[in-house]
């Protein structure tokens, strides 16, 4: 017996060297270093491959065998991740996990099989080098075309940013405003007033919901193939295929083209039945192969993708002539899109309805949640205005009239096209095998900046544990007002959308705000995958789980990596940032160190005439976005004591903060910031001791740019003042 699986294993081995030897072996070197480059007239220090943004595209055909050698000429590590494509774990390229980090000055060889044709691409999995520019494009042809196309163009489509992305990331741990004033998304009190919106804005602060947008970062230009506009060359009456690519960062982008609809071929890599579409939302990581026409001679036809906050766009203009314009994108309504995130909800809710039975999940979950939804909805609707500001009525017609004006403008800004997605084969996992079901809630916390699973970040999270040759269904259960674009490396999932047993098969899938969306798959790999939100900064900020393989050897090599400080898997970076305000009476502000737990801060207030201050030092302890515990000193010119207390956050979004001091003396103190303009911030705040009773202060601060701000504020102990304010 031994002898015979001796041979069997032998022949088997011949056979599979036999197969490589007649594939065709492809070579490609990419070096990864830093380079100038100058996008928006500002020259800044990026990072290229093969000196270019994006890096090239990599050609192969279905069966051929690649190797690829990443030359690393930075002074830091790096790595590539071959997004969407099936390989062998060790080829996966994410640091730590699946293979070791590429040194500096050191090569890196990737050897793999090309199992599947499409469109795919390659991005850096080290730290924030992927918005930096370390990306670039993979075409997989098929063995046999079966889709005809005059013309075959490539379209990466991605967000750039002058800003170092450390800072970015900084800025957005400390919750600053910053990006919406400066893309123009910021929520204000007269904004709400001039659009009937004011009993929203209040209905959201009363349910302690921070200010809505879309996406996190205002950038300053969005690109595709590394530039803002490129025209493409074409013949009327020539069938173009679109090969587009979502790059980007953090940027989801509604595509349209002024030549017509266009024609959705492929998701992902792999071919769905043809369907025409005259909008399409592609989320970050996700790509589509589209098909378009160029209806007349003379002319140019703009190609747009436009981001999903409104705050840009990028183009390309196919044939040649003058050209035609795509037409506007509606921005977003922030104020009333609550009662928006409800519909998507509900959507998203229905299609999966018609795949999942009522024993397979918990429906009833479900359907308490899409009833909420509705209810959201029917109060957005009957609190809509008309433009003379006047209540509308609530009668049937108006309803109707407002739904119609819903669905409009659901056309306008669609959601993903998944409900239109039907696989050109069935995808019906095998019922025989056993199944595993998995629910991950979707949390997080816009102020902290902390995205996490089941409220927990990567760095204090388990691994989910799966079984090689069992079907695995995982239901996200999104409880942010934010999209997430989810990626499961090393498998393609099937996205469970109505389309019955021709559900489209995905590795990147959208969750929409407070919506549901089930996947499920095949188990067939081994050792460990990641899984993680694709927008850049949410996976940085732990957005992230291992799907790990029960019963799979990890290879001892990568084994001691993960035991290393550096190990991008564990860490949980500190960030520091403060304010200072220099007033004519007083001066004041805060020091602030922290990470997603923890956090060491340095508070004061004191006045110029007479000496007197109050300092608390503290340490705090993160609990969720509602609730966090602290204990430190207090110190003030009189003496030093010892406090603990918690911080919570009250309905109207105030800000409390109770403590109790080493010689039992209690303090209360409540906050609140009103913005009324976009630069002009009302403030107040009230604070009761049991030992001095009660003090005050009122005032507003003028924002000059993102480090200034002009103050004038009275304090009933230091009276009135005016001066400056130092964000650092």
């Amino acid at each position: 017996m031994k002898g015979c699986l001796t041979t069997k294993a032998l022949v088997a081995s011949v056979i599979l060297l036999s197969s490589q030897a007649a594939a065709r072996t492809l070579e490609y070197d990419l070096v990864i270093d830093y380079a100038k480059v100058n996008i928006t007239g500002k020259e800044v220090r990026a990072m290229t491959i093969n000196g270019g943004i994006p890096g090239p595209t990599l050609e192969m055909t279905e069966g051929d065998f690649v190797k690829v050698r990443v030359h690393n000429r930075m002074d830091v590590d790096t790595s590539v991740h071959w997004h969407g494509i099936l390989l062998p774990n060790r080829e996966d390229g994410v640091p730590y996990l699946t293979t070791p980090p590429i040194r500096p000055g050191t090569t890196h060889l990737f050897r793999f099989p090309v199992k599947q044709s499409g469109t795919y691409w390659y991005h850096s999995h080290t730290g924030l080098q992927e918005q930096r520019g370390v990306y670039g494009s993979i075409v997989i042809h098929p063995k046999k075309e079966t889709v005809h196309a005059d013309r075959d163009y490539v379209l990466v489509l991605s967000d750039w940013t002058d800003e170092d992305p450390h800072e970015v990331m900084r800025t957005l741990k400390r919750g600053s405003e910053y990006y919406s004033l400066k893309k123009g998304s910021i929520q204000t009190v007269t904004g709400a007033w001039r659009i009937g919106a004011l009993k929203e804005m209040f209905s959201r602060s009363l349910m302690r919901m921070p200010p809505m947008d879309v996406s996190d970062v205002a950038y300053d230009s969005f690109l595709i193939n590394g530039e803002p506009h490129q025209k493409l060359e074409a013949m009327p009456g020539e069938m173009v295929r679109l090969r587009l690519i979502n790059a980007s960062a953090s940027s989801y982008f509604y595509l349209h083209y002024a030549g017509g609809s266009m024609k959705i071929i492929s998701s992902d890599g792999l071919p769905v039945r043809p369907v025409e579409t005259e909008r399409l939302l592609i989320a970050v990581a996700e790509t589509y192969d589209l098909l378009v026409k160029v209806p007349e001679e003379g002319k140019a036809f703009e190609f747009r993708a436009t981001a999903q906050d409104g705050s840009g766009m990028t183009s390309v203009f196919i044939g040649e002539g003058s050209p035609v314009p795509a037409g506007e994108i509606p921005k977003p309504n922030l104020y009333r899109m609550h009662g928006d995130m409800g519909h998507e909800g509900m959507q998203m809710d229905e299609m999966m309805m018609d795949d999942i039975s009522m024993a397979d999940i918990t429906l009833e979950k479900m359907e308490v949640h899409g009833q909420e939804q509705m209810t959201d909805m029917a109060d957005h609707e009957m609190d809509m205005r008309h433009p003379s500001g006047d209540q509308a009525h609530t009668g049937h017609d108006t309803i109707g009239h407002e739904m119609g004006d819903m669905e409009s403008r659901m056309e306008k800004r669609p959601l993903a096209p998944y409900k239109k997605l039907h696989s050109l084969k069935s995808t019906t996992l095998d019922p025989a095998k056993p199944l595993r079901k998995i629910t991950l809630t979707l949390t997080g916390d816009m102020e902290r900046y902390v995205w996490s699973f089941d409220g927990k970040v990567l760095s204090e999270a388990d691994r989910i544990l799966i079984r090689k040759g069992e079907n695995v269904r995982i239901l996200f259960d999104n409880k942010t007002m934010m999209h997430h674009p989810l990626h499961l490396h090393g498998h393609f999932f099937r996205v469970l959308n109505g389309q019955g047993e021709f559900a489209p098969f995905k590795h990147t899938v959208d969750i929409a705000p407070l919506a549901k969306q089930a996947i499920e798959f095949y188990a067939n790999e081994e050792k460990d995958w990641f899984l993680h939100c694709h927008i850049l900064y949410h996976m940085d900020a732990g957005m992230a789980r291992i799907v790990r393989y029960e019963g799979s050897e990890i290879d001892p090599a990568l084994q001691e990596f993960r035991k290393l400080k550096t190990n991008i898997l564990k860490r949980d970076p500190w960030f520091f940032w403060g304010e200072a305000g220099v007033l004519s009476q007083l001066t004041d502000g805060f020091i602030m160190a922290a990470n997603t737990r923890n956090s060491l801060s340095l508070d004061w207030e004191g006045g110029w005439k007479d000496d007197e201050y109050d300092a608390d030092a503290l340490y705090s302890r993160y609990y969720d976005r509602f609730l966090s515990f602290f204990g430190g000193l207090n110190v003030t010119d009189e003496e030093t004591r010892g406090v603990i207390g918690l911080y919570y956050l009250l309905p109207l979004l105030i800000d409390s903060k109770f403590r109790i001091d080493s010689d039992g003396e209690g303090r209360l103190v409540l906050a609140k910031d009103l913005r009324i303009t976009s630069r002009l911030t009302m403030f107040g705040d009230f604070e009761y001791d049991t030992e001095t009773h009660s003090e005050w202060l009122a005032g507003a601060a003028w924002t000059v740019n993102r480090r200034w701000s002009l103050m004038f504020q009275y304090h009933s102990e230091f009276k009135g003042g005016a001066g400056v304010r130092l964000n650092f």
